[in-house]
């Protein structure tokens, strides 16, 4: 008996600890048997009695239901705040081209960049689009980006820390089928860059997921 209670303790870590692995066992697309043989050497670390059939009856008994957002991570998606912006452009260019000054812009222009191994994005408003210049190896237009601010930075429960924050909304936005063209992150906030004739689509899932319509 006392080893099957210390199992269901290893379990509930494991499992109620990743928003992947409960939102998956609650939509029932993940086969119990199979997650239980994949957890069997993880669990064997702190547990070298658990065995597979231990830890599947485990799983079985989890209220996932309960479970499927964490209390901590539900205050955190309840109080972010989401905006949005049309007339979004996005270039992929070679690295190495020089790109616009800082101090070329105004405090509400939207200019990201995220540099890769080889290329480097850039999001920036329609009406500064003339300041990329250079090698332009992709150029996409009519986007928009929507983004989520977390307001307990301060705190030491944030979505920095938080696992599945970013993927309540990811799994929102490809439910209904609509592609993502860029993630962005600063300190304080992700950012999603769809396509502009998705945009208020996308504001309506993000509202609900903040609602936990969809949990």
């Amino acid at each position: 008996m006392e080893k099957n209670i210390i199992t269901a303790k290893l379990v509930q870590k494991h499992v109620l600890n990743n928003p992947f692995l409960v939102d998956y066992l609650n939509r029932e697309i993940i086969n119990v048997a199979g997650l239980a043989r994949e957890l069997l050497p993880i669990i064997k670390k702190e547990n070298k009695k658990a065995t597979i059939e231990s830890i599947s009856v485990a799983i079985n008994r989890l209220d996932l239901k309960k479970e499927r957002v964490s209390e901590r991570l539900r205050k955190i998606v309840s109080d972010v705040q989401i905006t949005s912006r049309t007339d979004v452009v996005l270039f992929c260019l070679k690295k190495g081209t020089l790109l616009p000054d800082m101090k070329d812009f105004k405090g509400d222009d939207i200019f990201f960049v995220n540099q890769g191994a080889d290329e480097v994005t850039v999001i920036i408003d329609r009406k500064n689009a003339k300041m990329i210049k250079g090698n332009i190896l992709v150029k996409k237009e009519d986007l928009a980006i929507i983004s989520l601010k977390d307001t307990h930075l301060e705190e030491i429960d944030n979505y920095r820390v938080t696992p599945g924050f970013v993927y309540l909304f990811l799994d929102g936005i490809s439910r209904e089928g609509i592609n993502i063209e860029d993630i962005l992150s600063t300190y304080s906030q992700v950012t999603f860059v769809v396509e502009q004739k998705n945009a208020l689509e996308v504001f309506r899932i993000c509202q609900a997921v903040k609602s936990l319509e969809y949990y």
